[in-house]
């Protein structure tokens, strides 16, 4: 099942090819301090998925990485919040990591990537609000010095490997 599901999106993979060349970006690629989980946090096989909330393609790609996840109790994803497609993207993926300290990140995520509506700032403080969020932590957890940290720590690493776009996926074997 595994296969099947990565060969549906293999267009999109990208392949990290230099491992002892750029040991720090993989560390910081499968094993960055904050990052959002969801599978199993213990799996030996890694999926790493840059995405934006209004990317076209990643909205497309939740239910397949949903599929992943509950299919494959080895898997472990990570979630690089990459929002590229402007301020309502970065406030989505602010609002998002915020969720993450409320340990709610992945339904969250999942509910903003699969609302079948334009994300506006009220939609995404409504949805937080549905999902069973404290709007006012998620508010100020939204502008704390680590989320913002944590989103410039994503788009350092998407510089270092020279990403151009959404969604971006990186898969390896790991020791979680």
């Amino acid at each position: 099942m595994l296969r099947k599901n990565i060969l549906a999106f293999l267009p999109f993979l990208l392949f990290w090819l230099s491992w002892s060349a750029h040991a720090q970006s993989i560390n910081n690629l499968f094993h960055q301090p904050g990052d959002p989980v969801a599978g199993n946090p213990r799996g030996n096989v890694t999926v790493v998925e840059f995405f934006d909330y209004q990317c076209s393609h990643c909205i497309t790609m939740a239910p397949v990485m949903a599929a992943i996840i509950k299919a494959n109790p080895n898997v472990r994803v990570v979630f690089k919040d990459f929002p590229i497609r402007g301020p309502v993207s970065e406030f989505a993926a602010r609002a998002a990591l915020a969720a993450n300290k409320q340990g709610k990140y992945y339904s969250f995520s999942h509910a903003l990537l699969t609302a079948n509506q334009p994300l506006t700032q009220e939609s995404v403080l409504d949805m937080a609000k549905a999902e069973g969020l404290n709007v006012s932590k998620l508010k100020k957890d939204m502008n704390s010095s680590s989320v913002k940290n944590q989103l410039k720590a994503n788009y350092n690493l998407a510089l270092a490997l020279k990403l151009s776009g959404t969604p971006a996926f990186f898969i390896g074997k790991t020791n979680a």
